[in-house]
């Protein structure tokens, strides 16, 4: 692996998106620095695999390992964080992912192009920063679109009936939240799933709120609620010919709305029961 010697950098660098979380920057960096300079073979789990220049063999737990070494436990990254990331960089065209059940061959993209320089590099290669750049072209497929967050917001406000603005603070928690590879679906998924669940709820309804729903320490977690849901929506809704029937995010509300309204009316025929009336 790239272990020893050095990588360069270009200074375009600094208008990457990666530039601005300080912890994406080390994530590539890594990258960087395990992928190998020329042609391999080693073990990884007890099987031998052969790898080419710019390229590494991994896993969520062994990428995990890499970037928390040393790093106290309150500043460690998840392995599945770590991978969301990798995959936003796939994304952006700067690597490739070709996964099996035991490992992972991460590609950087255009290794050649920019690493096997013979005035500038020797044994270790860096990857094309050119494709971390949202400025490299004029290719408009190849830049960030715009973040709306006054839409966001404003979803939240129609499903939760509260009436948040579009402040600083707010649009720093959606930011954040992208940045971590999260994507706008994924944030109308936990604002209609949780407002669904929690809006009617006297005790729950204050939580309605975006430094609790868009927290990193909750997010991940109602993002998976909202999808387990529909997974599990979709699994006793099919076609007659045995297709899959998708859950909007409107439908979720109104499915949860029901199944609470249900709840109630049950525990109602209970109590009247109980009283004789």
């Amino acid at each position: 692996m790239g272990d020893q010697g050095w990588i360069s950098l270009y200074r375009k660098i600094q208008n990457s998106f990666v530039w601005t979380n300080s912890d994406q920057l080390k994530l590539w960096l890594l990258i960087l620095m395990k992928a190998n300079h020329s042609e391999n073979k080693f073990l990884f789990n007890g099987e031998e695999i052969s790898v080419s220049k710019g390229q590494m063999v991994t896993g969520v737990n062994v990428l995990g390992d890499e970037f928390n070494a040393g790093v106290k436990p309150v500043n460690r990254v998840a392995g599945r964080t770590l991978w969301r990331w990798i995959k936003k960089f796939e994304k952006e065209k700067m690597l490739s992912i070709k996964s099996t059940p035991k490992y992972s061959v991460i590609s950087v993209l255009n290794w050649n192009d920019y690493q096997q320089s013979d005035k500038l590099l020797s044994s270790s290669c860096q990857a094309p920063v050119k494709h971390l750049s949202t400025n490299n072209n004029d290719n408009n497929e190849d830049k960030e679109s715009p973040v709306n967050y006054a839409g966001l917001i404003s979803y939240l406000n129609e499903k939760s009936g509260r009436a948040f603005h579009n402040t600083e603070a707010n649009r720093k928690l959606i930011k954040a939240r992208l940045n971590d590879g999260f994507t706008k679906k994924d944030f109308q998924k936990v604002i209609a799933y949780k407002s669904a669940e929690w809006k009617d709820n006297a005790d729950m309804s204050k939580y309605l709120r975006p430094n609790t729903l868009f927290a990193t320490t909750h997010f991940d977690d109602y993002l998976n609620e909202a999808n387990a849901y529909i997974t599990s929506q979709d699994k006793t809704n099919t076609t007659s010919d045995g297709q899959h029937v998708g859950k909007t995010t409107e439908e979720i509300e109104a499915e949860r709305k029901k199944h609470a309204e249900e709840i109630a009316r049950r525990a109602e025929e209970r109590l009247n029961n109980e009283h004789g009336d």
